[in-house]
């Protein structure tokens, strides 16, 4: 479509629709009222980039296991990038922010559905920085400002789908720990001294991130757990 407020919006109104298959996807040049976490907007120029919300219905993943959405669609979108950018520093932020060259690239937000203990249904909502080249905010970042050339939407698209069927089929497989090792194995500061703002400033190093997404993390006061708006990276 070419405008709309929220690709995650729309899918979830698609959604009343039981008619609705798996695999259902929303794609708009325009999104007006982007989110993203914690309740932060995901703005970017019209037809420049990638906005899109995939709906998914993983009843096989428990209501406990829920954050292995975010590892794939996270690992997704990471390796996507990766491939058209052979060379570049492409990260994974806890909990689903990707990073290219030490910017912010893409952002993923996703909104389940639960029936009981499973989910029922959930929409995967991913942003990607593709052509645009200007940014009112700081710490952004394209694919074509690192590559120096424009991309064909539609290739990084198909790329992308690509890469999160790959890892959807993964998941349905249940081969759990091979996909906590890839997200660990890319995951910003995993096994790194670095800084982090919780109520105070620390030092910490991540060591594990649990099946429901909380970070697991050494300090000088020992293992600590943290919920996703609970910590902060600190950049410099």
């Amino acid at each position: 479509m070419p405008s709309c407020h929220s690709t995650n919006d729309s899918a979830r109104e698609l959604l009343q629709n039981t008619a609705t298959t798996e695999g259902a996807i929303i794609v708009t040049d325009e999104q007006t009222k982007g989110k993203g976490q914690r309740g932060n907007a995901w703005l970017t120029n019209p037809g420049e980039n990638l906005t899109l919300s995939l709906v998914l219905k993983p009843s096989f993943l428990r209501l406990a296991q829920q954050f292995y959405l975010n590892m794939i669609s996270s690992l997704a979108v990471r390796d996507t990038i990766a491939g058209l950018l052979p060379g570049a520093v492409v990260v994974v932020k806890w909990p689903n922010d990707v990073y290219l060259n030490g910017k912010k690239v893409s952002g993923i937000l996703i909104e389940n559905s639960l029936k009981k203990e499973v989910l029922d249904n959930s929409v995967v909502g991913i942003g990607l920085n593709v052509n645009q080249q200007k940014w009112s905010l700081e710490g952004a970042v394209s694919l074509s400002t690192v590559a120096g050339h424009q991309f064909a939407l539609s290739l990084v698209f198909e790329r992308l789908l690509e890469c999160l069927e790959a890892y959807y089929l993964k998941l349905k497989a249940g081969r759990y720990e091979e996909i906590k090792q890839l997200y660990l194995q890319h995951l910003l500061g995993y096994r790194q001294r670095r800084k982090y703002r919780s109520e105070v400033v620390f030092d910490g190093i991540i060591e594990d991130v649990t099946d429901a997404g909380l970070l697991k993390m050494r300090t000088s006061g020992g293992t600590e757990y943290f919920d996703f708006k609970a910590i902060e990276f600190i950049w410099n």
